[in-house]
């Protein structure tokens, strides 16, 4: 049995899906330029060249706002593109451009006619222009606003057509395809940018939760250190009130209740180390749900094979520390993209296989045999992993093929041999 889905690799989460947007975006601004070849295509066919000044000044007009809307949407990207009920002056300039565009058209490129095959220069013009404006405003406005924007170049479109002689249904339908295109074309970004949004926000979603369980740890250890020092400070005080009072009469039962007293406080220090360290003894199970929770925070794609076999508590409990400690290591001494958990039973003896790739000796992260991972103070390493491990009559191996690493921890099943 298979359990949880691969998890994003390092190239994935709010990274990877903020530079695929961010590409796709920064793409479509260079296609304002390839449309704008229509209406050149229109013009050879249908009309008379503009005068070489007048194709000038559009051409430079109409790179000019292809060069503001790429500044738009890289300003949109990281910024509100409305600032305290103000538009940003690269939003202002944007708009001016897409106008000095407009009016260019209808000055530089001839009029329609009624003997023209197909669109006109003017129309594909404004459209293009209007599709890419709306296009690059959208990475900061909403769709509501792009809408009613949208409708200003196709009432403009179909307002020339129709003073130029055109019949009033083909400047309807022309100026409908304008709105659709500007739409279109703003629908599009808005769609990436919310996308990209909603990963931000669970991103930050997730960045609360963190906080919010650490804060809930720290009350918890309050609690507790209220409830188990209060407790013990009390028993002691009263004992001590006690052993006290005993010994100013002489009585040898006080240095009985000092014993006590001295009882409490260690078992109070006992205590009060446990609720510091939130000390549990650790559930395979459970471990394995938060390594995939753990490496999929890390990017690291993750799979678990098999079931939790039917162990003793404390070899149950040797498994959990090797799976927390393998994942430790391959989180913090890798660069792992992907790791694999497989439990199995087999010739008497349950074995949990641990392999990641991405071994990276750089950082001199090697434990005392050689094998990548710290070896700690308190014995959590690949060493102290034996040592647990042999506790309870299993064996660690450890072997390396190239990038990969594998970590095997094996252990008899009641009544069976390793």
């Amino acid at each position: 049995m298979t359990t949880g889905r691969p998890a994003p690799t390092l190239a994935g989460g709010v990274r990877g899906v903020e530079l695929y947007t961010r590409i796709t975006l920064y793409t479509f601004v260079p296609l304002e330029g390839f449309f704008y070849l229509y209406a050149v295509a229109a013009l050879s066919q249908n009309g008379t060249p503009p005068s070489v000044g007048g194709a000038g000044a559009l051409l430079v007009a109409a790179l000019g706002h292809m060069a503001l809307c790429f500044a738009t949407v890289h300003v949109g990207f990281s910024q509100p593109l409305v600032l305290r009920g103000r538009w940003r002056p690269v939003v202002v300039a944007t708009v001016a451009a897409a106008v000095v565009v407009t009016v260019l058209a209808l000055l530089v490129l001839p009029q329609a006619s009624p003997e023209w095959i197909g669109l006109d220069p003017r129309s594909i013009t404004i459209a293009v222009c209007a599709a890419g404006t709306l296009g690059a405003l959208a990475t900061g406005f909403g769709i509501k606003p792009l809408t009613v924007a949208a409708l200003v170049p196709a009432a403009i479109t179909a307002i020339v057509r129709i003073v130029a002689g055109l019949s009033v249904s083909s400047s309807i339908t022309v100026a409908f395809g304008t709105f659709l295109l500007a739409l279109f074309w703003a629908g599009t970004v808005r769609l990436s940018m919310w996308v990209l949004e909603v990963v931000r926000e669970l991103e930050e979603s997730r960045a609360v939760a963190g906080r919010l369980a650490v804060a809930e740890e720290r009350l918890r250890i309050a609690r507790d250190m209220h409830d188990v020092v209060g407790r013990a400070l009390s028993a002691v005080a009263v004992k001590s009130d006690l052993s006290a009072a005993l010994a100013r009469r002489g009585d040898t039962r006080a240095a009985d209740e000092m014993d006590q007293v001295r009882v409490l406080a260690q078992e109070s220090l006992r205590e009060v180390r446990g609720v510091v360290a939130g000390y549990r003894a650790p559930d395979l199970a459970t471990e394995l749900a938060g390594a995939r929770s753990v490496l999929r925070a890390a990017g690291i794609a993750v799979r678990v094979v098999g079931d939790v076999p039917a162990l003793v508590p404390s070899q149950q409990e040797a498994f959990a520390w090797v799976v927390r400690e393998g994942v430790t290591n391959v989180v913090r001494h890798s660069r792992a993209r992907e790791c694999d958990i497989r439990l199995d039973v087999t010739d008497g003896a349950a074995r949990l296989h641990l392999v990641n790739d991405g071994v990276d000796d750089r950082d001199g992260g090697r434990s005392d045999d050689g094998t990548p991972g710290p070896t700690t103070s308190d014995g959590t390493g690949i060493a102290g992993l034996r040592e647990r491990l042999a506790a309870v009559g299993g064996t660690l191996d450890t072997t390396r093929s190239g990038d990969r690493f594998t970590l095997l921890a094996s252990v008899p099943t009641p009544g069976g041999r390793p």
